[in-house]
Formats: structure tokens, sequence, C-alpha cells
């Protein structure tokens, strides 16, 4: 793997960019599929032997899928920041980076398909977008499962479908997942009556780094309970038959808070701006808070000085080992919300005179 160490600008990824579909409200989609050798334990009860054979079996076959080239990262060979640094890109999970012995990931150039490789399964295939774009991605998804199905003997069984380590991912192990951000619900308090009913739906909310991760800045992550008992189809049409509802409540709120409350919403985001502009020291859950009302601002055209994309990079690079990468040393959390804080000044501060210069000319 080429690390960020030798890199001059870390590269935003690619789910993060804003130029999918409905990106006022859906931030990315990602489609997963868990998938198991057969022959060979689960990873969590598996001989180390196993775990580097499943490891050199899942690599090998890569090269020759559609596609096009994959790096192989095994995560033993990486220090620790290096991993966290792939957490924070949603590349891997943070589940794996606590799993002993071989494993890690195969993925992309641009980190939109990869494949993590002895985590809770054996393959966890996925691919992730900017946007609303699920139908899209499964495509993708659907055509590389087929090509590793059949260069790998999956473990399958006629009734139970495609066996999985949890008995909740297995029949389809299909598990489609949107991050929303939805401050207009959150502002007219009508957030967790419409969550009740996406439940009720078959819909499960986690937070902004998902499985149990908090809500900051207003980001839900939302995805289908069920696996088993439909066709993958079936899944994906229901899903995205409740977040689009979810995407129309979440904007009809937007507009009632500029007809009821444009002043208190411009005064809002204008503060959240002052403080980026200014702050000294800012921790995660702060800068997330504080982006979330520029977003809205930015969106409802009450906030012009910044871009959404300006916006999600400020975001990424203000990631704790992100920023640690970038400054080549680990630090305390003291440290990251000071360091955070100059970062977040200076990029704000470039974006000015940039656009200072963009007027003049």
């Amino acid at each position: 793997m080429k690390t960020q160490k030798t890199s001059q600008k870390i590269a935003l990824p690619v789910w993060f960019d804003n130029k999918g579909p409905e990106s006022d409200v859906v931030i990315s989609t990602r489609v997963r599929l868990a998938r198991n050798i057969a022959g060979y334990n689960f990873p969590h009860s598996a001989l180390p032997r196993e775990k580097k054979e499943v490891f050199k079996k899942a690599t090998e076959v890569f090269p020759n899928c559609q596609g096009g080239s994959f790096d192989v990262i095994n995560l033993t060979g990486l220090e620790k920041l290096e991993q966290y640094f792939l957490a924070e890109q949603r590349v891997v999970s943070r589940e794996i980076l606590n799993v002993d012995g071989d494993r890690g990931v195969v993925c992309d150039p641009l980190r939109r398909v990869n494949v993590m490789i002895n985590e809770e399964d054996h393959l966890r295939l996925q691919c992730m977008d900017s946007g609303f774009r699920a139908q899209e991605l499964w495509g993708v998804l659907d055509a590389l499962d087929d090509s590793l199905g059949q260069k790998l003997p999956y473990a399958y069984d006629k009734l139970r479908g495609f066996l999985t380590c949890c008995p909740t991912n297995s029949g389809t192990g299909l598990r489609v997942s949107y991050l929303l951000h939805l401050p207009g619900l959150v502002l007219t308090k009508t957030i967790d009556q419409v969550l009740q009913g996406a439940s009720q739906m078959g819909i499960a909310t986690r937070g902004f780094l998902g499985e149990h991760s908090d809500v900051l800045g207003n980001f839900f992550q939302l995805s289908n309970q069920a696996t088993m008992g439909s066709h993958e189809q079936e899944f994906l049409d229901s899903t995205q038959k409740v977040i689009s509802e979810i995407i129309l409540h979440e904007r009809l709120s937007r507009e009632r808070v500029m007809d009821e409350a444009e002043v208190e919403l411009s005064d809002k985001v204008h503060r959240s701006y002052g403080l980026l502009t200014h702050a000294r020291t800012l921790s995660m859950s702060e800068l997330l808070n504080l982006c979330s009302a520029l977003r809205l601002g930015i969106e409802c055209s009450v906030l012009e000085d910044i871009t959404i994309e300006e916006l999600n990079r400020i975001i990424c690079m203000s990631m704790p080992a992100h920023i640690q990468i970038q400054e080549k040393k680990e630090m305390e959390e003291r440290e990251l919300s000071v360091v955070r804080a100059d970062l977040v000044r200076d990029l704000l501060a470039k974006r000015r005179r940039r656009r200072k210069t963009s007027q003049s000319k």
C-alpha cells in the first residue's frame, strides 16, 4: 500500500464528493454482501492457518475479476494509524481492526468497490458512492459477486441461502445502507416520528460511523434489518421506497424552517461559521455539529462563502487519523483538537482568499 506519509495531498473518498443524485439529503449509499468460503471455519473460530489460506485464496482471484485492477492490503502490514485511516474513509470497518491474524481489504483505486477479508465473515463485498443510487451500485456488486462465486465455492444452503457468521445476515447477505443528513427533521422535532415509522418498515438507524456509533451532526445511517425471506431486488426496492419518503419529509421540513424561522436559521448558520473561523480548539463532535449547520445553510441558500464539496473536504481532513498522518505523528485528544481548529481556520481562510481573487477578476 502507498501510505499517505509519502503523499502530498490526501484524496477525498469518492463517496464523499457530493456528486450523486439527491445529495442534498443523501450523503452516500453503500450496498454490501456477506459471503463465506465453504470448507473453512468462520473467521472468529478459524485457526491462523485457515485465515492465511482464506486471505490467499480471496486475493489470488482478483486480478481476473471484472472491474480492472485492485489494491491488496493486509492490515497486519500496516501501522495502527494507517489502519484507522482506512476505517475513517470507510474502506474497512472498525471491527476488523480488532481481529487477529491475516485480514484486510481488496479495493479499487477510487475506493468505490472493496472486499474486506476475514472480518466477521470471510468476505464482505461492498460498493459505495455518493448520493442515492442503490440500483446502480447493486449492478456493480452483483457482477463482482458472480465473478468471485465462479472461483470461490461459497458456503450455501438450499433452505437458508448464503451462510454467514451472524444469523441476521444469512439468506441474501445483502445490506443496503444510506448516510443521510436530516437537520430539517431534527429542527422541526419530527425526527423521532419519522425514524419510528422507518423502523416499522424494517429500517434500522445507526450513527455517523455505523454500528455502535453515535448520531453526530444530524447524520443518520439507515439500512435494511432483514436479509432473509425475499429476493435481493425486493430488499433494494423496499429500502429505496422508505428512503424516498424520508427525503421528501426532510425537504418539507427545511421549507418549513425557512418559512417560519429564516432569521433564526441564518443566525445559527453564521454563528457556526464564525466559530469555525475563530475557534482555537475543536473536537470532532463539535466540528460535525457546526458543519451540519453550514451544510443546511448552503442547501437553503443562506450561506455562499463555501461549497458542500469544500465542507466535505474539511470534515474528511479533520478526522483523527487523517490529521495524525498528515502531521506525521501520534497525538492526544487535546493536541488533536488544537491542530484541528488550526486546520479548519486555514482551509476556510484559503477559501476566502480564493473567493476574493475570483471576484476581483
